[in-house]
């Protein structure tokens, strides 16, 4: 008997993924395209169709044989009616826009729509580093910084949307004012974007770097992950304290979370995790450690890297799909 294949899409703001996931994790089927945001909403809709029957055919089925898809969303999502609220990095017009009504209407397969780092922490949970846990939270570091909570074996949506923990408050006197306006947040010190702002701060105060010139040629005018392993390699001493920063935020960031949800396991994923892998992480883990209120048994407490590296939010999209439809 042929496998039941539901298809997970991970919907960024640079390009979409959308795979067609068996039970056991495997995805036989993979295809990808650039998003093209400046299409708007119905002209990314288009492209994400025809990647979701792209995916379906590379795994040799048909997509009316799907069991269902899943989506992740770079933003706030009404799960309950499958409406995007907000979706800043996909372009105009996904303000409420009926994303699940719409995929079904197209494509005569039922859909679900959830946050894309709730997809990717579920997907870690069920086929990565958080098989075999109960309770686990997953930190996803790239432009942003997002957060999962898996409490019980079961995705924690809140009462409003939780898992904002890049929000998270760990420095309030230090002045530097992430997006929600709140000094002092993790996500501004933490991020690609709070990396780069503190290394182009550090160049303009007068300190040599590589760092600039490799923003211009690798990164195309952003600190990507590429950039930050060739500065590393070129032992880029801005970008080593650029880096240290971050890490440090992120251990007390971590910290935080196991006193106060005393999980089994806190995993890292996003592109510079994957990227940098465990030299990114221990230096978190380290300061976690350091600041954890019930010292006995710490280390008990997993602080590993994302096993399934990119492939976290397909995967974790398909997983919901299969649970919720």
């Amino acid at each position: 008997m042929a496998r039941k294949l539901h298809i997970g899409v991970d919907l960024g703001g640079t390009s979409m993924r959308a795979a067609a996931v068996a039970k056991d994790g495997d995805f036989p089927g993979l295809a990808k395209r650039k998003t093209r945001p400046e299409l708007g909403a119905q002209g990314v809709l288009d492209r994400l169709i025809k990647t979701i029957e792209d995916a379906a055919a590379a795994a040799g089925v048909k997509v009316s044989a799907i069991g269902g898809i899943g989506v992740g969303v770079p933003g706030p999502v009404d799960v309950a009616r499958g409406v995007v609220r907000l979706a800043p990095n996909l372009g105009e017009g996904w303000n409420n826009f009926p994303l699940a009504h719409r995929l079904t209407d197209a494509l005569g397969v039922p859909a679900y729509v959830d946050n894309d780092v709730r997809a990717g922490a579920i997907g870690e949970y069920a086929h990565g580093a958080g098989q075999g846990v109960q309770d686990m939270v997953a930190i996803f570091v790239g432009t942003g910084i997002g957060g999962g909570i898996i409490l019980d074996g079961r995705l924690r949506g809140g009462f409003r949307g939780a898992g904002e923990v890049g929000h998270t408050v760990v420095a309030a006197d230090n002045g530097i004012v992430g997006k929600t306006g709140q000094p002092g947040s993790v996500e501004p010190l933490a991020s690609r974007t709070g990396m780069e702002r503190m290394v182009r701060e550090l160049v303009a105060g007068g300190r040599r770097s590589v760092t600039p010139g490799l923003i211009q040629t690798i990164g195309r005018g952003r600190l990507t992950s590429s950039v930050i392993a060739e500065a590393l390699k070129q032992n880029d001493k801005v970008m080593l304290a650029a880096l240290a920063v971050a890490q440090h935020t992120l251990g007390l960031l971590t910290a935080n979370l196991v006193n106060t949800l005393d999980p089994q396991m806190i995993v890292f994923g996003g592109g510079v995790t994957e990227r940098l892998g465990m030299k990114f992480v221990a230096p978190i883990r380290k300061v976690a450690y350091a600041n954890l209120i019930n010292k006995h048994n710490a280390r008990l407490v997993k602080i590993v890297p994302a096993a399934l590296k990119d492939a976290s939010g397909v995967v974790g999209a398909a997983v919901l799909a299969r649970q919720n439809l």
